[in-house]
């Protein structure tokens, strides 16, 4: 899922760059993207198995009738018949959907989602505000047209495509989702100084600093909207609740999003009416940079847990 967004958020910032010299013709920039993600649509509806019994497989966690005789046959033996009763099949969507205050209140989800809302507010201004940046800005002493910046700015995404997969394996190998989203979020602090103070001397440093950027501002994104919010979901007070953990990951996720569309509109509000400089966006970076840091603030109480953990 987190990589066909960037694909789709890649092709359409590249076409968004190109048709943007044409006044007539910039809607296409939407339009290109919904039509890919419409034809996906009616793939995954005609052709996505809803559940395992609808390809001929067993329920999950459900037992075959070899092993339910081999567990009867081990609970005769030591005289305990009842141990049998453990391996009854449970129904996941029997299980009653959790109420949302409960939800809230569960341990992580309020300390991820309000992560992921900062989160997402840094990601989604440099992918909406990130062409017109380039575009206004002399790099290496030249100033890009808006197709040309647009090319550069899909750099961010490539590299919030690795960062994506590195922060999902370190998360994967160390079980600390916490510490490996705040060193992510740390790290891209000072890149965006970097990336605002050295990006335009040449274009090898505006690639490459974009690229390390994406990495490090991307990763914990990618992490808290996938395994985050199924690791959540699987507590112990809801384990079983396929509604549960639909509840949990709609909560973070909104959440976050909250966080995505108040980005760009501060940034418009930021850089003003005037023409836009290197210099208009210095309130823009400023406040990226504090999204970053309480981003990563909102999971310190996590943060403490994990190293507990570890030691």
């Amino acid at each position: 899922k987190q990589w066909y967004q960037r694909r789709v958020a890649i092709t359409a910032g590249i076409i968004a760059g190109t048709e943007s010299n044409s006044v007539d013709t910039w809607g296409l920039s939407f339009v290109y993207p919904a039509i890919i993600m419409a034809l996906l649509a009616v793939v995954v509806f005609f052709f996505l198995p809803t559940t395992p019994q609808s390809v001929n497989l067993p329920p999950p966690n459900q037992t075959s009738k070899d092993e339910d005789e081999e567990r009867l046959i081990r609970s005769i033996q030591v005289g305990n018949e009842s141990d049998d009763d453990d391996g009854e099949d449970v129904d996941p969507n029997s299980i009653p959907a959790i109420g949302f205050g409960k939800a809230l209140m569960l341990p992580g989800v309020l300390e991820f989602s309000f992560s992921l809302f900062f989160a997402k507010l840094v990601c989604y201004t440099f992918l909406f505000c990130l062409p017109q940046y380039i575009a206004a800005i002399e790099i290496g002493g030249k100033q890009y047209k808006s197709d040309k910046a647009s090319d550069v700015s899909s750099f961010y995404d490539i590299g919030g495509i690795i960062g994506s997969i590195v922060c999902g394996i370190l998360a994967d190998k160390t079980g600390c989702n916490a510490i490996v989203c705040i060193i992510f979020q740390i790290a891209s602090v000072p890149l965006l100084l970097l990336y605002y103070m050295y990006g335009g001397t040449s274009m090898a440093a505006q690639i490459g600093v974009m690229c390390v950027l994406g990495f490090f501002s991307n990763g914990p994104y990618a992490l808290i909207t996938t395994a985050v919010s199924a690791d959540l979901g699987t507590q112990e007070a809801i384990r079983g609740s396929a509604q549960a953990l639909a509840t949990v990951s709609a909560i973070i996720d909104g959440i976050g999003s909250v966080g995505a569309t108040i980005g760009p509109y501060l940034t418009s509000s930021l850089i003003g009416d005037g023409d836009a400089s290197h210099s208009s966006y210095k309130y823009v970076f400023t406040m990226l940079m504090a999204a970053s840091f309480v981003s990563a603030l909102c999971l310190g109480r996590l943060f403490i847990k994990d190293v507990r953990q570890i030691r």
